[in-house]
């Protein structure tokens, strides 16, 4: 097998360490930079674990987490993708944390989380959220401190369908890497969008439930606490590891926040319409 010798350094986010190697320079400057917001860990930690990117030989991209082939990608960056949906589930696992499956961002200490299936647009409006100066906490799991409420921000990079792509031509990447590396999903650094985009811990003051539809008037209706606490329960992680506390925690956090339908046909009224849900709140 080739050795993966260039290295991105440990990360860490809560308890699980990750150090990621490739044998192309190349794939791990890319991803230094998807996971550059991730705290540095000591590379002797004993929980390490070690994830190799292999892209330099054959026509296959091969990911190797610990040692033992995780996945062997027909087209070789197609890798990259991979990875970083592998790493992003491996960390939602690791966190003991009330997990919702939901973009999320904040603006002057007022958290909004976007709870949605997939392809409903939770990532696009994100995106687009942090383009109009919301900080950004996630735009796939938000995650609760089960103790205290509160958002334990986690900064995995922004993953952009092709549908979405024109909205955002200004973030397609541009790295010198294998083919197929974005063919089927852009992987977009939050930082790439805005320097400062990074968000704090905070409270969520809004549940919005986006839901995109072609040609559909975008408009936000109000959610009632209960109907709001069933839809989150459809967007928790693991809730049937632990129904009673889970649905105790998304009803808790219902009660303390406003709940919103937001039907999408349109990004910049969707942007605009949270934006003046949360300069209502100020």
């Amino acid at each position: 097998m080739t050795r993966a010798a260039h290295s991105i350094g440990a990360r860490r986010f809560g308890d699980y360490a990750f150090e990621i190697t490739s044998d192309d320079p190349r794939v791990a400057a890319y991803f230094d930079r998807l996971y550059r917001e991730f705290a540095p860990s000591g590379a002797d930690d004993p929980g390490i674990h070690r994830i190799a990117v292999l892209t330099g030989e054959g026509d296959e991209g091969r990911l190797v987490i610990d040692g033992e082939i995780a996945s062997v990608d027909a087209i070789r960056g197609q890798v990259v993708n991979t990875l970083v949906h592998a790493l992003t589930r491996r960390m939602i696992e690791a966190c003991d944390a009330l997990g919702l499956h939901a973009g999320g961002v904040v603006r002057d200490g007022i958290g909004v989380a976007l709870p949605a299936s997939m392809e409903s647009g939770k990532s696009t409006l994100t995106a687009g959220l942090v383009r109009a100066d919301f900080s950004y906490l996630t735009d796939e799991a938000v995650l609760l401190d089960w103790q205290t409420g509160g958002v334990i921000p986690f900064p995995k990079p922004i993953s952009l369908d092709p549908g979405s792509w024109a909205l955002f031509p200004e973030l397609e990447p541009q790295a010198d890497l294998p083919d197929g590396y974005k063919r089927t999903q852009w992987q977009i650094a939050p930082t790439d969008i805005r320097p400062d985009a990074m968000g704090a811990p905070c409270r969520i003051r809004y549940f919005v439930f986006p839901k995109y539809t072609l040609g559909a008037t975008t408009r936000l209706t109000a959610l009632p606490r209960g109907e709001a606490t069933i839809e989150l329960a459809k967007n928790t992680f693991r809730f049937n590891e632990r129904p009673r506390r889970s649905l105790d925690g998304l009803a808790d956090a219902a009660r303390r926040a406003e709940c919103f339908r937001l039907d999408v046909g349109d990004l910049d009224t969707a942007v605009a319409l949270v934006h003046e849900l949360v300069e209502g709140a100020r």
